[in-house]
């Protein structure tokens, strides 16, 4: 089996024979869901297997780590007296709030609307996963038949499977996942319907633009469509270039509402960061200014704005490459929040 030590400590992933061990199970289960996938979908799995059998080597890895930093600074960010946390959040919108647009406002929605349950309920569910991973770390050390080799490395795709699910629901509290999994749904409609809010002049600039194309590309488009693509299918011709050109109005939208975002939250996060600093004054009797009394917090903000906002202008609206890679969990995360709010149902449909 699988040196536990190694493997906990992340070792693992330079030592070749676990690493081809890992690998090697990734395959089979891959192979597996192949073999019972729809057909269009089987043969994207057994084209792109090797690649994502090395991609979920690889998120085997990564996902651990980033999770443990996540919650190393979740831990520091709750023992912050309030003040001071104002002023590192408004820190990270000023200098980042246009990286991210999406995921800081989310954030911030996910703070105010119930953020504590929310919390709660992202630790219940990482518990309850943590007992099952520790669960199927020790399944796979299990060598009923003495053999040498571990149970699982001598059983078909299919019934590691069937294991690895029994041992889930065996070693998981089934109503402690349905309130994390609960809470966790009513965050995110909450901050679907929060940021769809928010980022309705997006996607009303988006759909202006997608209109506007459409009717801008739809002759020159289907002069060249019926050319590339067979005739029992030009049916689809203005679908095709409707989708096209809501696509592209979408990325035209998100890059202005991304400038407009930096903006905004450069401002909000100067004066965030001054009148909270100013408290911390206060609260430590070093100098008191009443900020309703002066104009010092927004003279302070407003040019600590335009240093964020500039600093922003410089980098592109978006982290340099080598952090974009470190941060590509914040990536995902803005890509999946873009598509929610632009496919989402209408507010009223979703409270």
């Amino acid at each position: 089996g699988i040196d536990e030590e190694k493997k906990n400590e992340g070792a693992w992933i330079l030592n070749k024979k676990l690493r081809e061990k890992e690998e090697a199970r990734w395959k089979r289960l891959v192979n597996s869901a192949s073999s019972k996938a729809p057909p269009p979908i089987a043969k994207f799995l057994n084209r792109c297997g090797p690649c994502l059998t090395k991609v979920l080597l690889l998120c085997e890895y990564c996902v651990p780590c980033y999770m443990r930093i996540f919650k190393a600074i979740a831990a520091i960010l709750v023992e912050l007296p309030t003040d001071l946390f104002g002023v590192i959040w408004g820190m990270c919108l000023v200098f980042f709030g246009g990286f991210y647009p999406l995921t800081m406002a989310a954030f911030e929605a996910a703070r105010q609307c119930g953020g504590e349950d929310t919390w709660i309920a992202i630790h219940d569910l990482s518990v309850e996963f943590h007992n099952a991973k520790i669960a199927s770390e020790a399944d796979d050390l299990v060598d009923d038949d003495n053999d040498g080799i571990a149970d699982v490395e001598q059983i078909s795709a299919k019934e590691l499977i069937h294991r690895k699910n029994h041992l889930f629901l065996a070693s998981t509290d089934p109503t402690v996942l349905d309130r994390g999994f609960n809470g966790i749904y009513s965050a995110w409609l909450a901050v679907i319907a929060v940021l769809k809010i928010q980022f309705a002049q997006m996607i009303a600039l988006g759909a202006a633009i997608g209109g506007f194309l459409a009717k801008l590309l739809r002759i020159p488009m289907t002069q060249i469509l019926v050319h590339v693509i067979k005739p029992d299918t030009h049916k689809w011709i203005p679908q095709i270039i409707s989708y096209i050109c809501k696509i592209i109005s979408i990325i035209i939208a998100y890059h202005v509402e991304k400038i407009i975002s930096a903006a905004y939250s450069a401002l909000r996060g100067g004066l965030m960061v001054t009148r909270n600093f100013m408290a911390i004054l206060s609260r430590k009797k070093i100098l008191h200014i009443d900020p309703d009394q002066s104009y010092l917090d927004e003279i302070l903000g407003w040019c600590l704005a335009i240093i964020g906002f500039l600093f922003q202008f410089q980098m592109g609206f978006g982290p340099p490459l080598p952090i974009a890679i470190l941060l590509w969990p914040f990536s995902f995360t803005e890509s999946a929040l873009l598509w929610a709010i632009t496919t989402a149902p209408p507010v009223e449909a979703t409270s």
